[in-house]
């Protein structure tokens, strides 16, 4: 469950003429969506893209065979070992990588707007050739168990894995982080990483690409690299299954030995992307737990009262409905007493919204986050794919401002009291939980 603050990198402007309204959209062939942006202030070009195919297309018993396979994907091909990769991107001042993730499975590449084609060249050698050499994976998996070791003993992300625990059925591929468990990666093999990645089709894919680039010539280049990549069928979309309402408070504790500090989530069933109460449930998001050091939560929990290291809301909207959650690290003595004030804080909140002020500044810097997002071609290349997978049209950032205005305080009373249940929520406790009253 990804519930990391935001944190914004202020840069120096990159002046896009046009905006992203002026991107080229362009489908190839085979059925690759392009995403072309020129900026000719920029002497480096950045590329993103995504196939939508993640951790949601793999089985309980396989988690994390979608990370695993998208890491892998740089560990060697058919024309080049990793080495060479490795090699070959860092004598000309490239970068190229892949990652997966719940939905999609991501990757990148950066150069000097000349380096494009080598680029273009090593992320489709990556994407269409991999050989998943057994000495390269064993190196990956080791890399792998170390992280998830790590992870065991990290209090928030073993409160997060019991919070989806909870509020998803175990068939369901949001009850489960997509980094996997130390048991599922290690029994995976590379013949499981090649099964999965015949999953990955052409017809699933984006590539943005923003920099000093030509977009003819860039969807050229596309074609050059990526054209060959045909597939006959177009995979079917994968529904997530049914999920039934939470009934009542369900909590679990999560000890782990040694620690100083818990961490508490509670969390209920948000909403997805595409749903109609999303911008209201964003910017109402913002107010309680995102805001300044942790928006209403942070001000209350962290600030006046003293009780928590940190504290903050996410909402986890995408293709389908994450959890909404507060998240707050505390000392173990108080789990009781930080427990109460961020529920007590949320049923202020559905009863009363935000003030004026708060629905004013949560306006203004959602708009203003945005253009910041807009001042790198990575961000800008971000966006474009975002806009894409959801759908949003082109002109998208030049409607974003009316619609965040648009959010009224009733918008955001009615989405709270909607979702935000007090009555019926989730709420995991890891840490070295209370020590024993001694007779």
């Amino acid at each position: 469950m990804r519930f990391d603050p935001l944190f914004l990198t202020m840069t120096a402007p990159v002046v896009v003429p046009g905006g992203i309204a002026t991107a080229t959209r362009h489908t190839l062939s085979n059925g690759i969506v392009a995403l072309i942006q020129r900026n000719p202030s920029s002497p480096t070009v950045k590329v993103r893209g995504e196939v939508r195919v993640g951790a949601v297309n793999e089985t309980a018993e396989q988690s994390g065979l979608a990370a695993f396979t998208a890491a892998a994907l740089i560990r060697g091909t058919t024309r080049r070992t990793f080495q060479e990769i490795v090699t070959e991107t860092e004598e000309r001042g490239c970068s190229v990588n892949a990652s997966g993730g719940l939905h999609s499975t991501g990757f990148s590449g950066k150069a000097l707007a000349e380096d494009l084609p080598l680029v273009l060249e090593m992320l489709a050698d990556m994407l269409l050739r991999p050989v998943f050499p057994a000495s390269e994976i064993e190196k990956l998996r080791g890399q792998f168990l170390m992280s998830l070791h790590e992870s065991e003993q990290d209090t928030r992300t073993q409160a997060s894995r019991a919070a989806r625990a909870l509020l998803y059925p175990p068939h369901h591929p949001y009850s489960r982080l997509s980094s996997g468990t130390l048991a599922t990666v290690q029994q995976l093999t590379c013949a499981d990483l090649q099964t999965f990645h015949q999953l990955y089709h052409p017809a699933l894919t984006t590539i943005a690409v923003v920099g000093d680039v030509e977009p003819a010539v860039v969807i050229d280049e596309l074609e050059r690299f990526f054209g060959e990549w045909n597939l006959p069928m177009v995979p079917s979309d994968q529904p997530l299954p049914p999920v039934a309402p939470l009934s009542g408070v369900q909590r679990r504790d999560v000890v782990i030995a040694g620690k100083v500090q818990s961490d508490i989530i509670w969390a209920v069933h948000g909403l997805a992307r595409d749903d109609p109460d999303y911008y209201a449930a964003m910017v109402g998001n913002m107010i309680l737990g995102r805001l300044g050091m942790g928006g209403r939560l942070g001000d209350t929990i962290r600030e006046n009262q003293g009780m928590a290291y940190y504290v903050y809301s996410g909402l986890d909207a995408d293709l389908g409905p994450g959890p909404w959650a507060a998240v707050a690290g505390v000392n173990p003595e108080n789990v009781g007493r930080a427990s109460q004030a961020i529920l007590k804080e949320i049923a202020k909140f559905r009863q009363e919204g935000p003030t004026e002020q708060e629905l004013s500044d949560a306006r203004a810097y959602l708009t203003g986050s945005l253009v910041l997002g807009l001042e790198t071609n990575d961000g800008i290349a971000s966006t474009l794919l975002g806009i894409e997978r959801h759908n949003l049209g082109l002109d998208y950032i030049q409607r974003y401002p009316e619609i965040i205005n648009g959010v009224t305080h009733a918008d955001i009373v009615a989405v709270a009291q909607k979702y935000l249940s007090t009555e019926q929520y989730v709420l995991t406790v890891a840490g070295p939980g209370l020590p024993v009253a001694q007779g």
